[in-house]
């Protein structure tokens, strides 16, 4: 009858992008039949979507060597592809796990989608973290991603014992594991390098041994700055070496002379451990008390000291090991002369002690604080110092974790800031 509405499927949808994405996954004015080689799985699309998303996809839908009805994709990962058409049709769409992420980044870069591209870059760099780091990093290197190249250093600068000791570890391809170990590695001990490379080998699938799946990483093993009892206990068992070899490369570390080297092993004896300003972290410690104290009450609990050593931190645990370089509180400002700082272990003893005329003092050497121990800061001047109350506090900084008990300062709830190294 004329006037009557036509029941059609575009009626039920008020805008066009609600129409184009109801035609995802839908065979209805598809043209395009997506299979992958390998996998029984195809998919129906429209070749003017693809087209509209991705240059490469025009030349291929439209250009002189247009393909027909059917693409074929046998390097594509189907799920990623499909993401892919998720973000075709739909606009945007929730992105997936880091692995999945990763090959969606590749394959956005293959057909030449720098939108999308940006987006898992961001993603990535916003969710990279110590463990998950080697899913990433061969295709940061492979696209030549600057960005996310730079916060895979950041991380791996400041927890190369979390990146080495990854689950994930064995995903990095030969490539990018050499250039990761070519990469400033600021660990305690060669051991964590030497269990990586074990742990690499022994996940590729690969018929080769131990050894010759790993050979051409072993130079870049600092043996020689191992102790005995690491190399003994590591190294010896692992038989990665030739008798030979090992027997040589264990004098050397006894420092026996003339005995060669052999070539497999380097022959640098320093620890990469590396205290480098641009590598110190901080973290800020405050504690709140537990009852409100007035501005007048908060004046009248400050009084005069005379060279008197007094608590600024007591019971001080950390998760993991750090290297303590600096501590700055406005409580350690003397009015004259100068303040000295001690870091004490829980029996007492001073591990180093460090003197200062402003805020902020800094040590000679690094003071390794251990999660086995409790430790204490105590400071020694002339001048105003709060009455002796403690509070509890729990600071967290990029995986680091500290708790304890600290002093109030300047009369009123404390505030420290430590400046350290975390290799962990």
């Amino acid at each position: 009858m004329t006037g009557d509405k036509v029941d059609s499927w575009q009626h039920k949808y008020s805008s066009p992008g609600e129409r184009l994405a109801s035609l995802l996954h839908s065979p209805h004015l598809a043209d395009l039949t997506i299979t992958f080689p390998g996998y029984h799985k195809t998919i129906k699309a429209h070749r003017l979507v693809l087209a509209m998303t991705s240059p490469v996809f025009e030349a291929m839908m439209y250009g002189p060597l247009a393909e027909g009805a059917e693409l074929r994709v046998p390097e594509d990962p189907p799920e990623a592809f499909e993401w892919l058409l998720e973000y075709m049709y739909l606009g945007h769409a929730q992105l997936p796990g880091v692995a999945l992420t990763v090959q969606v980044y590749q394959l956005a870069s293959k057909y030449q989608i720098e939108a999308l591209m940006d987006v898992c870059s961001e993603h990535l760099r916003e969710t990279l973290t110590a463990t998950n780091l080697p899913e990433m990093y061969d295709t940061a290197l492979l696209l030549e991603d600057t960005r996310l190249l730079q916060r895979c250093s950041q991380v791996l600068n400041h927890s190369p014992t979390a990146v080495l000791s990854s689950p994930h570890f064995g995903r990095l391809s030969r490539s990018a594991l050499k250039h990761l170990l070519l990469q400033p590695l600021h660990i305690t001990t060669e051991v964590v390098l030497l269990q990586a490379l074990f742990s690499w080998g022994r996940s590729q699938a690969s018929t080769l041994e131990l050894r010759e799946e790993i050979i051409e990483f072993l130079p870049l093993v600092r043996f020689l700055a191992m102790s005995t009892d690491e190399f003994v206990e590591y190294v010896m068992p692992a038989g990665v070496l030739t008798l030979q070899e090992a027997s040589a490369i264990l004098m050397n570390i006894k420092e026996v002379k003339d005995v060669p080297l052999p070539a497999i092993c380097c022959q640098i004896r320093e620890k990469r451990l590396c205290y480098h300003e641009s590598l110190l972290r901080k973290i800020h410690l405050n504690t709140v008390h537990s009852y409100p104290r007035s501005k007048k009450s908060a004046r009248g609990s400050i009084f005069v000291h005379s060279a008197h050593e007094q608590i600024l931190i007591m019971n001080m645990r950390t998760v993991g090991t750090i290297q303590l370089g600096k501590v700055e509180c406005k409580a350690i400002n003397p009015c004259s002369g100068s303040a000295t700082v001690s870091i004490k272990d829980c029996a007492g003893n001073v591990l180093q002690s460090a003197t200062t005329d402003g805020l902020q003092v800094s040590f000679e050497e690094p003071v390794t604080l251990r999660p086995d121990t409790a430790h204490s800061i105590t400071v020694c001047m002339e001048g105003h110092w709060p009455r002796g109350e403690m509070g509890d506090f729990v600071a967290e900084a990029e995986e680091v974790k500290l708790d304890g008990k600290l002093a109030y300062t300047e009369g009123r709830f404390g505030s420290v800031t430590l400046y350290f190294w975390s290799f962990n």
